[in-house]
């Protein structure tokens, strides 16, 4: 009796970061061209324009086009597999942090009056959470984006294992610093955003629960609206990322060198102007809306799910 009540809390604490994290599979494996576009015009330092001569990408779409027709079908799913890890760890970090401290917060006065307060504190230090277990997966991932076909790593195992023997523990956590900073923030207004537009339109309809339309469409705002608050150090985060990686992408024009995340802001501005802190941004966006919005109706729609079922 004892071990089936263990059991059985188990699998409710569980349901939560089971959910978060097939979401973020089947949500990772529909947007990663986007995700594959927004990483190779994050780390061309020549101007995105098609008037400038030696800019490789000109913008999302060319991108896209040229990717396929230099790499094929798989250049465009370049990184994968450490990315669906990614989405995996972070999901599983991020929703379990977020679930267990949103439930705590319940039990203290204040943070229980004021749920956008909680909404948005939970939200934080659950980014931070998923962000920190999942950040080696993120490295190798942008780093096989990266490279040029035909070299570098020829898979995630090789990545992983090549950096922590050349770099260490240090590269395979390269640029978790302003990873964290983006991505608290990032996670936090994502949660925040999705619960004022829930709450708003569920008061403005008088509804009881959300409708599918609904959470997919606060999901896309929270994602479009926290991505493009913190974009410049995302930015940041894949320079930073690619560091010490110059001889497997050669054919990708200048290599950007920097020391840490305001090394690399200021170097940005010095050489490319603001605009170069938004490099990749459209990709981005679209990319987060789409992958924001389902993960969250997903996530929706496999808790309650798994809440009807019984061990």
């Amino acid at each position: 009796m004892e071990r089936q009540e263990q059991s059985l809390t188990w699998f409710n604490n569980m349901k939560a970061p089971m959910a978060g994290a097939f979401s973020g599979c089947v949500t990772r494996a529909i947007t990663q061209p986007l995700d594959c576009s927004k990483v190779r015009l994050q780390l061309q330092v020549e101007p995105v324009s098609s008037s400038v001569v030696g800019a490789r990408y000109t913008g999302t779409i060319q991108t896209l086009f040229s990717i396929f027709r230099d790499e094929g079908v798989y250049g465009l799913w370049k990184g994968h597999i450490p990315a669906q890890l990614l989405s995996v760890f972070y999901g599983l970090g991020q929703f379990a942090a977020y679930d267990q401290l949103n439930r705590a917060g319940r039990h203290i006065k204040i943070l229980n009056e004021h749920s956008d307060t909680r909404h948005f504190l939970c939200g934080g230090i659950a980014g931070a959470v998923g962000n920190t277990v999942s950040t080696p997966f993120d490295v190798v991932r942008t780093r096989i984006i990266a490279q040029d076909h035909g070299r570098g790593y020829t898979s995630m195992r090789e990545g992983l294992r090549m950096i922590f023997v050349n770099e260490g523990i240090r590269g395979l956590f390269r640029g978790l610093g302003p990873s964290v900073m983006q991505v608290a923030p990032l996670t936090a207004i994502q949660f925040w955003s999705y619960n004022v537009v829930i709450e708003t339109m569920m008061d403005y309809t008088n509804s009881d629960h959300p409708t599918p339309h609904l959470i997919l469409f606060a999901g896309a705002i929270g994602g479009i609206v926290s991505k493009t608050a913190v974009y410049p150090l995302d930015l940041c985060k894949k320079r930073l990322q690619i560091q010490k990686f110059q001889t497997a992408r050669t054919t990708y024009g200048e290599h950007f060198v920097c020391k840490g995340l305001f090394d690399c802001l200021t170097r940005t501005v010095a050489k490319e102007g603001y605009r170069g802190l938004f490099k990749g941004l459209w990709p981005s966006v679209i990319k987060s809306g789409i992958a924001t919005g389902l993960h969250f109706f997903m996530y929706e729609e496999l808790l309650s799910i798994l809440v009807r079922v019984q061990v």
